[in-house]
């Protein structure tokens, strides 16, 4: 995958983000099926239903951010996380 490096990311889970991005052509691929599968597994733990969306989209965020930030974290299959994609 291309990208402009001249970008600067605002945040620090995204110029982590970015640090996966140079380093894995397939580093948006695999975190955006990582996040679906956390947002289905927020979604059926907290027994959510249409109206808890925003809810679940923020516990995700969340819980995604903490795991990208962690310093123990050297590429994207070192995420807890990752283990949903096996289930």
């Amino acid at each position: 995958m291309c990208f402009n490096s001249t970008v600067k990311p605002r945040t620090l889970v995204g110029a982590t983000f970015l640090k996966f991005l140079a380093e894995n052509d397939s580093a948006f691929d695999l975190l955006y099926c990582i996040t679906f599968k956390l947002m289905d597994h927020e979604w059926l733990t907290m027994r959510a239903s249409y109206m808890d969306f925003n809810a679940v989209m923020k516990c995700t965020r969340r819980q995604l951010e903490r795991e990208l930030l962690s310093e123990d974290i050297m590429r994207l299959e070192d995420l807890p996380s990752y283990t949903l994609l096996t289930r």
